[in-house]
């Protein structure tokens, strides 16, 4: 009996000492670690967004907002379903959202199973409903108060202010977006992304108490979010819906711009899409919409690449006075084709000009007076001219994305295309036509030289950030031509829009403009229609350039486009004629 009992108390003590042994881990030893579960589990960070800061134009208007909303966060950790084997597919069911992204979104890699997840960003009034009815048996799931991206003006300058996306992977692993976490929202494109640090604000939250079915039962402390700082922009929203409206939905681009400073005041590309429809869950016919073979999320501003045609022909006029070869008083005989040996240039007036001045020739378009002064001065000095003017070069505004475009030479071509460089280049590149290629900023820029008197600017569009100035034209460079040079160039400008000038029929006695249409040949289609010019001639205010693709005649299609812009910009509201749809039928004998 006696060795009973002092077995069993041995056992007793044992088992006290292996509890006691038990406690002492979890509670000396692990108990910092214990503890950190315990308040994981109890306590929670509820993230509360900054808002962005707000986008203007020139004048105050707003671009880009954001507005109240609501949205709907998820603990992985914690979510539940009452009477549903999947809480997944329930949610989904519930918020009107695929499985799919659901389950994606509570698998997302870098985080933690107890960090809330967004699942949907403005939520619905009738999901909001949902999830208020079927709050009783939901576990880990949250109903927040929030402000989403707002773009009252839809898709007006949607290629100048871009949108808002979540981050993804490879965003995430740059160095400058250090502090954001999968799931945070991203400017994407236009100044969205280019001022991103200036507009994204800081992030708030709540620390909160919640129960086992991880509803909330105290709030611990609060961060107010900062919101980001505003900026307002260069550009002029009656110059832009006023382009937009002219483009009438035809693949092309406006570029409006402050010849002296640089300012954008306006840029347009159609088609345009509407950067609301990225805030939350894109459906599939917006996603047809938005990556259709259109290409509209394309800013062909600064990234699509056309030949220039007679736009090209400032170029050669300028390197052929710059050089010497020809002056102002010269005379040119055009018979409708320009011959070397056995091959021809013809001129888009087939029985020819005639006898012209080198202004008449100028204000005619004449292909062989260019192609005669292009082949004076030679393709090294046409190449030179060009990028002295800007092109083959990106201009630097300050938008994402923008192409260089291309100064063909006899280099080049023996470097790329393995070719020799024919006779007959020479007068082809004077009047626009081959491999060179331009965007329409780029001849916005070139433009402006003519229009200053001279100096190269750089297109932008952040003009300030809650009060601090921004870009200014610091950056604008003299170009190195002869007040004679541009007098000669701002003349002949003028007579195209003159009688007798191929852009005759926009001119207006309310105030004079300078000008010169294009119509660039391309395979495979009607040739794209081009102006670029500015107004007032005797003192510019503004350069607009337009080009249509496959518009057709410069004259016909794109200086009208201009004229409206021009009058929206120097007219009384109550004297601009109202705009009239586009013919786009061209007319015998017309051209850019």
């Amino acid at each position: 009996m006696t060795q009973r009992l002092i077995t069993l108390r041995a056992v007793v003590v044992l088992i006290c000492i292996v509890v006691l042994a038990r406690l002492f881990q979890l509670q000396i030893i692990e108990g910092r670690h214990n503890r950190r579960l315990a308040d994981e589990n109890r306590i929670r960070i509820v993230r509360r967004l900054a808002s962005r800061g707000n986008i203007y134009d020139r004048n105050g208007r707003l671009l880009a907002g954001s507005r109240p909303a609501f949205s709907v966060s998820v603990v992985p950790a914690e979510i539940e379903v009452v009477g549903r084997d999947d809480p997944a597919k329930a949610l989904a069911e519930l918020l009107d959202i695929p499985h799919e992204d659901i389950r994606r979104a509570l698998d997302t890699p870098d985080t933690s199973s107890h960090d809330a997840v967004t699942l949907v960003r403005d939520a619905s009034p009738r999901v909001v409903a949902q999830l208020e009815e079927h709050s009783l048996y939901l576990s880990g799931v949250t109903l927040l108060a929030d402000a989403v991206r707002d773009y009252p003006c839809g898709n007006l300058a949607a290629h100048v202010l871009g949108y808002v996306r979540e981050i993804n992977s490879d965003e995430l692993a740059l160095p400058e977006n250090a502090g954001y976490r999968p799931l945070d929202l991203i400017g994407k494109a236009g100044v969205e992304k280019t001022s991103e640090s200036i507009l994204c604000g800081i992030d708030g939250g709540d620390q909160i108490e919640v129960d086992a079915r991880g509803r909330r039962v105290r709030t611990l402390g609060t961060k107010a979010p900062s919101a980001g700082n505003s900026i307002r922009l260069t550009l002029d929203l009656d110059l832009q819906r006023a382009a937009e409206e002219a483009l009438e939905n035809r693949p092309g681009s406006v570029v409006v711009l402050n010849p002296w400073t640089g300012e954008v005041l306006a840029l347009a590309n159609s088609p345009s899409y509407d950067p609301n429809v990225f805030i939350g869950s894109i459906s599939p016919d917006d996603w047809d919409r938005i990556s259709g073979p259109n290409h509209p999320q394309h800013n062909r501003a600064t990234t699509a690449q056309y030949p220039p045609g007679s736009l090209f022909k400032i170029i050669t006029a300028a390197a052929a006075l710059e050089s010497g070869s020809v002056n102002t008083s010269e005379w040119f005989n055009c018979r409708g084709i320009y011959r070397i040996g056995s091959w021809g240039l013809r001129c888009w007036k087939r029985d020819g000009h005639g006898e012209v001045s080198f202004t008449q020739g100028f204000a005619k378009s004449c292909n062989v007076m260019f192609a005669t002064l292009g082949r004076r001065v030679g393709a090294e000095r046409l190449a030179e001219m060009a990028k002295q003017f800007g092109l083959g070069a990106q201009t630097g505004i300050d938008l994402p994305e923008e192409a260089s475009g291309l100064v063909p030479t006899p280099e080049w071509k023996q470097s790329k295309r393995n070719k020799p460089w024919y006779p007959g280049d020479t007068p082809q590149m004077a009047v626009g036509q081959g491999d060179c290629l331009v965007t329409p900023i780029q001849i916005a820029r070139q433009i402006s030289v003519v229009a200053n008197g001279g100096m190269l600017v750089q297109p932008h569009v952040l003009l300030t950030t809650d009060g601090d100035r921004g870009q200014t034209n610091s950056n604008s460079r003299p170009v190195g031509l002869r007040p004679s040079t541009i007098a000669a160039l701002r003349a002949g400008m003028e007579s195209v829009v003159a009688p007798g000038g191929t852009a005759a029929s926009i001119a207006t006695d309310r105030y004079p403009i300078a000008g010169k249409t294009g119509t660039a040949q391309v395979t495979g289609g009607d040739p794209h229609a081009w102006f670029a010019g500015y107004a007032p001639s005797d003192r510019p205010q503004l350069v607009v350039v337009v080009v249509v693709e496959y518009g057709g005649s410069g004259s016909e299609i794109a200086a009208p486009i201009a004229r409206h812009i021009f009058d929206t910009a120097l007219l009384a509201p109550e004297k601009r004629p109202k705009w009239r749809r586009l013919d786009n039928s061209l007319r015998p004998g017309t051209h850019g």
